[in-house]
């Protein structure tokens, strides 16, 4: 059955996450499903560690499925194919693809029938994807973080119709991992003779080696190929075969002595070494700190790309100090992202009145940290101003 909620105890409440752990995600579904479980289970693809998907339950039934990342390329190439007609809204004005569709049917662009029918093809895609790994990074938390809520299917009424999907993905697996792959031109020569075998239409074949001269993902070269991925994917999978096509990760790692800059100030050594250990593994350059008073100095000299910052910390809070940083004018633009334990709409507050740009909740897993840094990273620099909050305000907690 689908279903609508709109309850406000929908909203983001984190409670303790299980520790990541390596199995078959179709056994953790079929648990989920098995004990009634809600909650968010985050899966982590092997072949593509910068590829995280994510399913949504209550009490054992679906709410959604979606990726972590590359969510504008993905829900662009799917409103392609079922409304073409909405207009391609701007990713930093919403924080998933979940909420996008939200406000095309709460701005009446589609109807409640459509938006069900779109989230229920995106869970079952992401769904399709996850099945497809014979082992995975997973981590279930019980939190509930959709509102409002327009599906709730059973895991076997999702699946069962993607079956042969689900085959035909799976041999492409070895060469495609999955559709967020992305594919480039390694030896051109070869290219058009191989195509010509399964595609007797000349255009097409200079249309496709045009795109994938962009190095761009699936969803995207299939969106600019007007058609669809596993289609585009079993084209290519004999020039892959034949070295004529090359396949990257979605997010090519960065070498780690170029890469950004990440300054973590925490006072917690666990702390230190879980994000050191994440932001490593991305190529990211880390620095710890874990005196607050020696911070501005230290941030002054290394000038990082963004700053992670502990709130309860000895001698100068995150508050106080996220306040300094933001009134030194060597560090005032650096985006700040406070850390705390406390998951409350007032210490949400504090963090934007003195400069903060975003707000974690600990615990936190590899996959949401990553997507808050890179949504920093690449966002249009604002206007700096000094933040509106009072010394005896910023000094009080």
């Amino acid at each position: 059955m689908i279903a609508t909620k709109t309850k406000s105890s929908t909203r983001d409440t984190a409670r303790p996450a299980s520790p990541p752990r390596i199995a078959s995600p179709t056994k953790a579904l079929q648990q989920i499903v098995n004990k009634q479980l809600s909650g968010r289970l985050t899966v982590r693809d092997p072949q593509d560690h910068s590829v995280y998907w994510r399913v949504y339950f209550g009490k054992g039934k679906v709410h959604f499925a979606s990726s972590v990342m590359g969510q504008q390329e993905r829900l662009q190439y799917h409103l392609s194919r079922l409304h073409p007609q909405l207009e391609s809204l701007s990713r930093e004005a919403f924080k998933s693809d979940y909420q996008v569709i939200c406000h095309y049917w709460k701005t009446k662009q589609i109807s409640l029938q459509e938006a069900r029918k779109l989230l229920f093809t995106l869970t079952q895609e992401a769904l399709v994807q996850l099945v497809n790994l014979p082992q995975a990074e997973l981590q279930f938390e019980k939190l509930v973080g959709l509102d409002p809520i327009l599906l709730s299917v059973p895991l076997k009424q999702t699946i069962l119709p993607m079956r042969g999907f689900i085959g035909k993905w799976g041999k492409l697996r070895p060469e495609i991992a999955s559709p967020f792959q992305r594919l480039f031109v390694k030896n051109l020569e070869p290219i058009p003779k191989l195509l010509w075998q399964n595609v007797k239409d000349i255009e097409f074949i200079k249309a496709l080696v045009k795109v994938l001269q962009q190095n761009p993902c699936l969803y995207e070269a299939a969106h600019q190929l007007k058609t669809d991925t596993l289609s585009l994917a079993t084209l290519l999978q004999p020039l892959v075969r034949e070295g004529a096509v090359g396949v990257n990760p979605y997010k090519q790692t960065q070498n780690p002595k170029n890469g950004p800059i990440i300054a973590c100030i925490d006072d917690s050594k666990t702390t230190q070494r879980q994000i050191k250990a994440i932001l490593e593994t991305m190529g990211y350059r880390y620095l710890g700190l874990t005196d607050p008073a020696k911070a501005l100095t230290t941030l002054a000299r290394n000038k990082p790309a963004l700053v992670l910052m502990d709130i309860n910390m000895p001698q100068i809070n995150g508050y106080e100090l996220c306040r300094m940083l933001k009134q030194s004018s060597m560090l005032e633009t650096v985006p700040i992202v406070m850390l705390t334990g406390r998951d409350g709409l007032i210490d949400k507050m504090r963090s934007r009145m003195v400069g903060a740009n975003d707000y974690v909740t600990k615990p936190f897993d590899a996959a949401q940290l990553l997507t808050i840094i890179e949504a920093q990273l690449t966002a249009k620099p604002k206007e700096t101003r000094e933040p509106m909050v009072s010394p005896k305000l910023a000094y009080s907690y």
